[in-house]
Order: C-alpha cells, then sequence, then structure tokens
C-alpha cells in the first residue's frame, strides 16, 4: 500500500515539474454575432404567453452566461387569424459566439 502511495506522490511531482515552466496563451480569433426568435402560444391568456417566452429567455441567460448581448419578450399580443395561438408572445436574444486559438508554450 505505502509503495503505490509513492508512486502516485511521484507521478504529482513528476506533472508538477513538466508543466512548471509552460505557459498556455489563448486569444480570440473570430467573433460572430448571433440572434434568435421564439414565439410563444397560449389558447388562455396573454400572461401565459409571457410567462413562457420569460422562462425560456431565463434559461437561455444560464446557458449564454457572459456571451448573452441582450434578451426580450413582447407583451402578449391577441391574435385572430390563427385558433391555436389566441395569444402570442415573442423572445427575442442576441449572443456572441467566440473562436479561440490556444497555445502552449514551454520555457527551458
Amino acid at each position: 500500500m505505502k509503495k503505490r502511495g509513492l508512486i502516485v506522490l511521484g507521478g504529482f511531482c513528476l506533472t508538477a515539474v513538466a508543466w512548471a515552466g509552460t505557459h498556455v496563451k489563448t486569444e480570440t480569433v473570430e467573433e460572430q454575432e448571433k440572434s434568435e426568435v421564439k414565439v410563444f402560444c397560449s389558447k388562455a391568456s396573454e400572461k401565459d404567453a409571457v410567462a413562457s417566452c420569460q422562462k425560456w429567455l431565463e434559461a437561455q441567460t444560464k446557458t449564454l452566461g457572459p456571451r448573452l448581448l441582450t434578451s426580450y419578450c413582447s407583451e402578449g399580443e391577441m391574435q385572430s387569424n390563427n385558433s391555436g395561438c389566441l395569444y402570442r408572445a415573442t423572445g427575442e436574444l442576441k449572443y456572441v459566439l467566440k473562436k479561440f486559438r490556444t497555445e502552449t508554450e514551454r520555457n527551458h
């Protein structure tokens, strides 16, 4: 058991020594602004449509984090042309996608 512990400890030490002279450099190569629009329908009320929209925006905010630029939900509107969607709310968000380049440099 002691021998196995020494081997594991030795492995950690060698890894630390190997990475001691290493520097990782990351730079942004490309940024793209994206937008997404989603329509939420309700047969019951405009409040239900808006609540669904806000729930979606909350989930997107958690997923996108600092990449999220703007988010918006319209007020529920009554629709007369579509019986499947009496009340409608529109959600819109804008976010940025970034591409990175990472380089590992060794200091000898």
